[in-house]
């Protein structure tokens, strides 16, 4: 299969960043850093301690992943708070259930990737309504979620989701360099077809692959929909760096044998992010760009270079 192509970085203009605290190439250099290239760039960084503000000029040759996968809740959008939540509790309030997902209630869900499984853990830890009798509970469960995903396409076509800074511009340069890309969730996959095209446009809609919904029997924090991104596209795990919000989605890419970068969300900051290979509060436009995809090259090579 083929590799993609090699990315040779000009001129690179970033403040002086602080130095790693080891010698070997450490995962956890850039946790929670600002970089805006990859980490020979801030190695070279080390050379001005105490010169914060100096420019350096860096040519530097990085092989780029073969894949770029994002998960899609979280990721591409900030979704879950004031996307999914009010939706869930619109469908509710149209039931007539007399049900509201408060917002810290509702970061206590989000370990349950499907949308109907949290609805019935829900009922059937505080009691279902008497208006639900048994026999039509799932069909009951089937139709809210339904109509959930209606009222969430709705406000995605809205357009009053925005994408989280810095996704576009990634997701751009990765085309541009004949880098696959694709969107991994356990989302329905109905909903994640439409912050795709809505929110990224059609062009680079067409451009991308989309893993959703029940495409793989078991959920993350299992790696089955990762294996299947790397199957289908041809592309071997370990050349394949994925961007997820949460530590469920996190395990799942490394249980796949990939490169993981995390871009913090409204809900997940305050997770376990440590097998992460870099931590960061989200991608970023310049000029508060927080990693790019000669940084994402960077994390494959690290690998080879402390294998």
């Amino acid at each position: 299969m083929a590799m993609a192509g090699l990315l040779t970085l000009q001129p690179v203009w970033s403040p002086a960043p602080a130095a790693a605290n080891s010698s070997r190439l450490n995962s956890n250099f850039f946790r929670g850093a600002r970089i805006s290239t990859s980490r020979p760039a801030a190695n070279a960084g080390r050379k001005n301690q105490g010169t914060a503000g100096v420019h350096h000029r860096i040519n530097v040759t990085a092989a780029l992943p073969d894949a770029l996968l994002f998960d899609c809740d979280g990721v591409l959008v900030d979704t879950e708070r004031d996307g999914h939540r009010v939706c869930f509790n619109k469908a509710f309030a149209e039931k007539g259930l007399g049900v509201h997902w408060s917002v810290d209630y509702f970061g206590t869900i989000l370990d349950i990737g499907i949308g109907k499984h949290r609805i019935t853990n829900y009922f059937n830890a505080i009691g279902w309504p008497p208006t639900i009798p048994a026999s039509q509970r799932e069909d009951v469960v089937s139709a809210l979620h339904k109509r959930k995903t209606d009222l969430f396409i709705e406000l995605v076509e809205s357009g009053n989701l925005p994408l989280r800074p810095g996704v576009e511009s990634l997701i751009d340069e990765a085309l541009a360099n004949n880098v696959r890309v694709a969107v991994c969730s356990t989302s329905l996959e109905r909903a994640v077809t439409a912050i795709v095209h809505t929110m990224l446009g059609s062009n680079r809609a067409s451009a991308m692959k989309i893993f959703a919904g029940d495409i793989v029997p078991n959920k993350k924090p299992d790696p089955a929909i990762y294996n299947l991104a790397a199957a289908t596209l041809n592309v071997r795990p370990d050349r394949c760096v994925v961007i997820e919000d949460s530590r469920i989605g996190l395990r799942a890419a490394k249980g796949a044998g990939m490169k993981c970068i995390v871009t913090t969300s409204a809900y997940t900051e305050g997770e376990d992010f440590a097998i992460a290979d870099a931590v960061f509060p989200c991608i970023g436009e310049r000029p508060h760009q927080h990693f790019d995809l000669a940084f994402a090259g960077s994390l494959l090579r690290e690998r080879d270079l402390v294998a």
